[in-house]
C-alpha cells in the first residue's frame, strides 16, 4: 500500500524546453530549425474566468459558469539572433526556418572618411543598391557606423550622403553586410505557430503544439556587464477563424483537428 501522499505517477517536468515558432502553414509540423534556440524555462497558462450565481439568505454560491478562456505562453530568451528580434518586433515568421549569414569583409586598402569606400580586389560582385553595412574599427570599439549604399562601381562602393563613413578606416578594418530589422514598422498583426517541446522523466517527449499565436509584449533587448542577458519572451494563444482553416486557408491542412482542438493540444504518453 502506497504512503500517503505518495506520486501517482512519473510525470515530474524538469530540464530543457524547446520552443519552435513558424509560419501558420506549418502549425503542427514546426521543426527543429524553427528553434528560437536556448531559452531558460518556459510557462503556459490557460486561464478561466467565470462568473457565480448567487441565492438564498444569506446569499451562497449555487452554480458557476466559465465565460472566459485565455491561453499564453512565456519563455526566458537567450538568442538575440536577427529571427528572434524580428518576431519580438512583431515582423513575419514566414522566413524563419531560412537562417541569414553575413561574412565580414577586411579591407585591405586604407579609405578617406566619405561617401565612397573601396572594397578587396573581386568583393564588388557581392554587393548591389540598396546593400546596407556596418563598418567598424579592429583596434577602437567607439569607431563604428552604419551605411547604404547607392552604387557599386567594380570594386568601389558609393554610399548614401545621408550615412557616409564617419571616420577613415585603415587597413584592416571591418565591414558586414547589415540583416536590418524594421522598428516600428507594423500595421497589421502578423500571426504564427508555435509548438513547445519538453522531455519528461520517462523519456518521452509531452508537446504542446498551438495553431495560431501572436506576440504579446513586444521587444525587450537585454545587454549585461556581469552575466549573459535575457529577455521575457510574451505569446497570445489564439483561437482560429473558420476561414484559417477552411480551403485555401493557411491551417487548412487541420481542418480535421481544429473543431475539436480549438487553440492547440498538448500530446503525451499515458501516465505511469
Amino acid at each position: 500500500m502506497a504512503n500517503l501522499g505518495s506520486a501517482q505517477t512519473n510525470k515530474f517536468s524538469i530540464g530543457t524546453a524547446e520552443l519552435r515558432i513558424g509560419p501558420l502553414a506549418s502549425a503542427g509540423n514546426l521543426e527543429q530549425a524553427h528553434s528560437v534556440g536556448v531559452i531558460d524555462n518556459a510557462t503556459i497558462e490557460v486561464s478561466q474566468n467565470s462568473v457565480d450565481l448567487l441565492g438564498g439568505f444569506p446569499q451562497k454560491i449555487i452554480d458557476t459558469s466559465v465565460v472566459s478562456q485565455e491561453s499564453s505562453m512565456t519563455a526566458t530568451l537567450r538568442e538575440y539572433s536577427k529571427r528572434n528580434i524580428d518576431f519580438m518586433l512583431g515582423n513575419p515568421v514566414a522566413s524563419y526556418i531560412t537562417a541569414v549569414a553575413t561574412d565580414s569583409v577586411t579591407l585591405d586598402a586604407a579609405d578617406v572618411a566619405g561617401t565612397t569606400l573601396q572594397l578587396p580586389v573581386g568583393e564588388g560582385t557581392n554587393w548591389a543598391l540598396d546593400d546596407y553595412f556596418v563598418l567598424h574599427s579592429v583596434t577602437d570599439p567607439a569607431l563604428v557606423n552604419f551605411c547604404r549604399v547607392v552604387s557599386v562601381v567594380t570594386d568601389e562602393l558609393t554610399l548614401d550622403a545621408g550615412t557616409p563613413t564617419t571616420f577613415a578606416p585603415a587597413i584592416g578594418d571591418k565591414l558586414f553586410r547589415a540583416e536590418q530589422s524594421p522598428v516600428g514598422n507594423i500595421s497589421a498583426t502578423n500571426y504564427f505557430a508555435a509548438t513547445l517541446i519538453q522531455t519528461q522523466r520517462n523519456a518521452r517527449p509531452g508537446v504542446f503544439s498551438f495553431w495560431k499565436a501572436a506576440i504579446s509584449g513586444g521587444m525587450s533587448y537585454g545587454t549585461n556587464a556581469e552575466d549573459f542577458a535575457s529577455t521575457e519572451l510574451s505569446l497570445k494563444l489564439l483561437e482560429p477563424s473558420a476561414a484559417d482553416y477552411a480551403a485555401g486557408g493557411a491551417l487548412n491542412h487541420l481542418a480535421n483537428v481544429i473543431p475539436t482542438h480549438p487553440t492547440g493540444l498538448f500530446a503525451q504518453g499515458a501516465d505511469k
